[in-house]
């Protein structure tokens, strides 16, 4: 090492030039160092990519009813079904189950019943059930009657009132469906769903509601004089009605509901009769199709119109308001509108066997 130092700066001593570029470049250093960093340019932003838009949301198309009320239906392949805008499809918001299924209403299955009652009722009309009960409501004695209150899902402030009532009569069948008058189908359906599932070997389902008086003789006799029939619906059929286009309307059907300009004929609600077999088409095909509120339109209508269910009109099925006399009582098979305390009034006088009407 000491050798390497003392030849080192022998040579810088014997080599002014090479002392003087170090010198010089040692300078250059300290200038280098000590002078102000040299101006730049300002940075500029990156620019941005282009903001990409969100799809646009599909156009609600409605069609507007020309003045006469009349909509020209759709031009679409009859076994095809197409989701009309704003109208969700039956399987889309149908919930399947009952909360209350009491299979026991209808024991084998159904093997020894020959009609099935199933009676739509709100949650508050306990009073109504209760007439029911206390009077047409009694054939369900019978080994050949299975009977049962159709109910959807009820409020929370109802709900103990009804576990009371079912517990002492246990004859609600609960869907999972909110009870509603614009759930009237889905409460139908449940009834088909039950009826399918719990009694499918009963061979006729009557469905009927908590203001009807049902003369269930008879409707035994008129279901005996039927027995061989297959795929049919009887009730009151109603032929070319027009759907109501007014939003005031208790009848109101949007387009997106329905866009023909006359509804397929239908048995009216308050009350029709089902062959089994009808009624298992019937739960099916409704799945597939747009949901309708109006659920005699759209169950006997619509589904059954496009599933090739008979409807047969009978005119034993008033579904309407009629004169209390027993004479009118004993021709037919289902009155309408009728109070709570009114069914035991034609209960009385159904029971008449003094009064002789003639045919």
């Amino acid at each position: 090492m000491s050798g390497w130092g003392t030849g080192a700066s022998g040579a810088l001593r014997r080599s002014p030039a090479l002392l003087l570029m170090l010198l010089a470049a040692l300078l250059l250093l300290l200038l280098a160092a000590r002078a102000p960093p040299a101006p730049t340019a300002p940075l500029r932003p990156r620019p941005l990519p282009l903001a990409v838009a969100p799809p646009a949301p599909p156009v609600n198309v409605t069609h507007r009813a020309p003045a006469n009320g009349t909509v020209k239906p759709a031009t679409r392949p009859a076994d095809r079904v197409t989701r009309a805008p704003g109208a969700p499809l039956v399987s889309d918001i149908y919930e399947a189950g009952h909360e209350r299924p009491h299979p026991e209403l209808c024991p084998a299955l159904g093997a020894h019943v020959k009609v099935l009652i199933m009676v739509t009722s709100a949650p508050e009309h306990a009073r109504a059930r209760d007439a029911i009960r206390l009077t047409w409501g009694h054939f369900a004695a019978r080994r050949d009657v299975a009977f049962a209150f159709a109910l959807g899902r009820p409020p929370s402030a109802l709900r103990p009132a009804l576990d009371a009532e079912d517990a002492l009569y246990g004859d609600l069948v609960v869907g999972r469906s909110v009870d509603s008058y614009s759930n009237l189908t889905l409460k139908t359906l449940s009834i088909l769903e039950w009826a399918d599932t719990y009694c499918p070997r009963a061979p006729r389902l009557l469905k009927t509601d908590d203001d009807m008086f049902i003369n269930v003789p008879r409707l035994l006799r008129f279901a005996a004089a039927r027995v061989n029939a297959t795929n049919t619906i009887w009730g009151k059929v109603v032929k070319k009605s027009l759907p109501k286009r007014t939003s005031k309307s208790k009848y109101f059907v949007p387009v997106a509901q329905f866009a023909g300009a006359v509804f397929p004929e239908f048995a009216t609600g308050p009350a029709y009769l089902l062959t089994a077999d009808a009624v298992r088409t019937l739960r099916a095909a409704a799945a597939r199709r747009p949901y309708l509120r109006l659920e005699d339109v759209f169950v006997t209508g619509v589904v059954a119109s496009a599933a090739s269910v008979r409807r047969v009109h009978a005119p034993e099925f008033l579904n309407r308001k009629a004169p209390a006399h027993p004479c009118a009582l004993q021709r037919a098979l289902s009155l309408h509108m009728v109070q709570f305390h009114e069914q035991f009034d034609l209960w009385r006088k159904l029971l008449d066997g003094k009064t002789k009407c003639a045919g």
